[in-house]
């Protein structure tokens, strides 16, 4: 009986100690973004360069919008 207590104790503690090492999709770190002037600067998303919410390509890459 005392055998059978034990092994459900390791493997008890080897599940938590397991589940505690994953990593979620929402644990990734975003990068960081500096957003400055009044907010409707959007960063390219290929090149991060800083463009206007109206443009349609990148100004600095060239990539196309949209």
């Amino acid at each position: 009986m005392l055998e059978i207590a034990l092994a459900a104790f390791f493997v008890t503690a080897a599940l938590v100690a397991i589940s505690g090492r994953s990593t979620s999709a929402m644990e990734v770190a975003a990068p960081d973004i500096a957003f400055h002037g009044d907010g409707t600067d959007l960063p390219c998303p290929w090149c991060r360069a800083q463009t206007s919410e109206h443009d349609d390509h990148c100004p600095s890459c060239g990539q196309r919008f949209g």
